[in-house]
């Protein structure tokens, strides 16, 4: 062979290595979480549920700090902290310390009525507990007409926890999908685990 044809040949089988080289992916990178984010929480039992987010900073190191904001429906356990945890990967841990004071209400309504020999004779309606980061303790009382009442009584203890989360990083940091649970003793056991869902805002 000549020194023409194999001058010819070189450029070819160099084009024809990058052609098959060219058609290689590279696995894709996680998007840093350092963004705020808004959604909303539902515990396990559908008990207490309501709007949350997320404000958020990943380091080089890929460490994440941040804080956690609740706004809850109505009764909720989990308070309103600062987060720490660590990205690895689509996923990433957060804790956030729970101390603080729980606000435990207990209402019950009852329903006063006359038997047939006149005596009054009280019947209990119903009684709800409710949970919250925030309250008054003390004993309310409303008279609700009809013979039926309303005394809410609300205690209050010290607590201690941590709410652990665990989340999976979405459409290249947009969206976080999670869940949560509560050790200690700032939630009950049958609230104190459930979802997150959110958007970066």
């Amino acid at each position: 062979m000549n020194k023409l044809a194999i001058a010819l040949l070189i450029p070819a089988f160099a084009t024809a290595l990058v052609g098959c080289s060219s058609g290689s992916s590279e696995a894709p990178i996680p998007a840093s979480v350092t963004n705020r984010y808004q959604g909303t929480f539902q515990n396990t039992p559908g008990t207490q549920s309501g709007s949350v987010s997320l404000n958020l900073s990943e380091d080089t190191a890929r460490a994440v700090t941040g804080n956690i904001i609740f706004t809850s429906d109505g009764s909720n356990c989990l308070r309103n902290a600062t987060v720490t945890g660590t990205t690895t990967g689509f996923n990433f841990d957060l804790t956030a310390s729970q101390a603080g004071e729980l606000f435990t209400t207990t209402t019950t309504i009852t329903r006063t009525e006359l038997d047939d020999a006149g005596a009054e004779v009280v019947t209990t309606e119903s009684i709800t507990v409710r949970e919250s980061t925030t309250g008054t303790v003390g004993t309310v009382n409303r008279d609700l007409g009809g013979g039926r009442n309303s005394s809410a009584v609300t205690t209050s203890a010290g607590v201690t926890g941590n709410l652990n989360m665990q989340f999976n990083i979405g459409n290249n940091g947009a969206t976080l999908q999670g869940t949560y649970v509560t050790d200690g003793d700032i939630c009950s056991n049958n609230t104190g685990s459930g979802v997150m869902s959110l958007n970066r805002i």
